[in-house]
């Protein structure tokens, strides 16, 4: 099996690295932009575009653009870095999720689990510029002790787990990810072999290693936050016990395993959109929710076929988990720990616009709107270490660019209030959103 999985690695497509044929000059005029690292708001600013990267930024409007240069007025609109979900699973979601995702300003997504042969072809579509889509950081397949789906691989024991994980750098990953149910020893080998290949290792923590092994080995991120509250810290709690189990956890041991995070610079990405999600679509109280038309009819089909209803009890529970999570956020963002913005969009889940609603949560959890903005920006071109190409609005940085028609800094939900996207130097107005929306419909009813 394991030598069945190295051959299909080398006949893979090779991996879209170039960029698409470079768009006409563009400049935005007048526009005010957000600076997320921090610094002071820049009013009446032209943002001149040339060549798929910011070639100038100068005080002024129209007359600072030049000749021979696509003019959009950008007086009373507000731009910011491009959009990044943090953890995707696109096989899983189908080839209809990319417009989707674009449409909302999500021009760049790290794939945490797909078919690696699937994802490479979109990325060398993308690029091409046949297929529109964000740019996507890969994992490849995850590595867990068990096989539950056909995104996953179990590597083996240790050294079977080195060999995997060097034969996924000859396949040019990005990341290796791991799973809870990874064996200690074979999780332990995994990082160190990651360590020798030069790869960061990312992923929910295993069952049998506390989060404080996982950060202390050099785990580079965590994904969902209930990562912290399974295998070791959960064994023998009942599910109904599991959310005071967490308020004694904030109250007790919380501000030493996050001083511990940011210390070993160790990033968490929360995923509270999922889980709320899951809440809501087994109360009977919670509205429909409009945007299921850009899911994939298939994968609508199928959680319907595999819901079942949850007693008042159980979901009374699942609210309480829920609450607690968030306030587990909250003590992370007030401890300084690294906080990525991310969806899991899979299945059933809706693409794209739920990335704005994890933006909201995080405020409600204590993050202010430039660190929730950040989250989704320049931290993840930091984490990804594409920070010197991606995450700010500077000059020589690509133009991955979201404008938008109301002030994110005074309300994070003005980051929904989308009206055109910069993708690579090219520009898409709020028509060409819309009809990005509609292909994802249509894609959608056909999957």
């Amino acid at each position: 099996m394991f030598a069945s999985f190295l051959w299909a690695l080398f006949l893979l497509p090779a991996a879209g690295r170039g960029e698409a044929a470079a768009p006409g000059s563009l400049a935005i005029t007048g526009v005010t932009i957000i600076d997320v690292t921090g610094g002071a708001t820049r009013r009446s600013m032209t943002v001149v575009i040339r060549d798929g990267r910011i070639a100038e930024i100068a005080p002024g409007g129209r007359d600072a653009a030049g000749k021979g240069v696509r003019v959009v007025e950008g007086r009373g609109k507000f731009l910011i870095p491009g959009l990044w979900d943090m953890h995707v699973h696109l096989s899983w979601s189908t080839a209809s999720a990319l417009p989707a995702l674009v449409a909302n300003g999500v021009t760049g997504v790290r794939d945490m689990g797909s078919r690696l042969n699937q994802i490479d072809e979109w990325r060398t579509l993308i690029s091409a510029g046949i297929l529109s889509g964000p740019r996507i950081l890969r994992v490849g397949p995850i590595l867990n002790g068990q096989k539950f789906n056909a995104y996953q691989m179990v590597p083996g024991n240790p050294d079977e787990t080195r060999g995997v994980a060097r034969a996924l750098k000859e396949a040019d990953v990005d990341f290796l990810k791991v799973h809870r149910r990874l064996p200690r020893e074979s999780y332990f080998a995994l990082i160190d072999e990651a360590r020798r290949l030069g790869l960061s290792v990312v992923g929910h923590i295993p069952m049998t290693v506390t989060p404080e092994e996982a950060s202390d080995a050099g785990q580079a991120t965590l994904e969902h936050t209930e990562t912290l509250f399974e295998g070791t810290f959960s064994a023998g709690l009942k599910d109904e016990d599991l959310p005071d189990a967490i308020r004694r956890f904030r109250s007790e041991a919380a501000e030493r395993l996050f001083a511990r995070f940011v210390r070993n610079h160790t990033a968490v990405t929360p995923t509270l959109v999922p889980y709320r999600s899951y809440v809501e679509s087994l109360d009977p109280a919670s509205p429909p929710d409009p945007h299921r038309r850009y899911v994939a009819q298939s994968l609508r089909k199928e959680a319907e076929r595999t819901s079942k209803p949850a007693s008042e009890t159980e979901l009374a529970q699942l609210k309480r988990t829920f609450e607690e999570l968030r306030e587990v956020v909250r003590e992370e963002i007030r401890s300084g720990v690294t906080v990525l913005a991310g969806t899991d969009l899979a299945g059933a889940r809706v693409p794209g616009f739920p990335l704005h609603d994890e933006l909201a949560l995080l405020v409600e959890a204590g993050a202010t709107p430039l660190q929730a903005l950040a989250a989704a920006t320049r931290v993840p071109a930091r984490v990804v270490q594409k920070a010197n190409e991606l995450g700010t609005i500077e000059v020589g940085k690509l133009a991955d660019l979201v404008l938008l028609d109301a002030n994110p800094l005074e309300d994070i939900r003005n980051t929904r209030r989308i009206s055109a996207v910069v993708l690579a130097g090219r520009f898409l107005d709020r028509r060409d959103l819309d009809a990005l929306l509609e292909e994802a419909e249509r894609q959608a009813g056909r999957n």
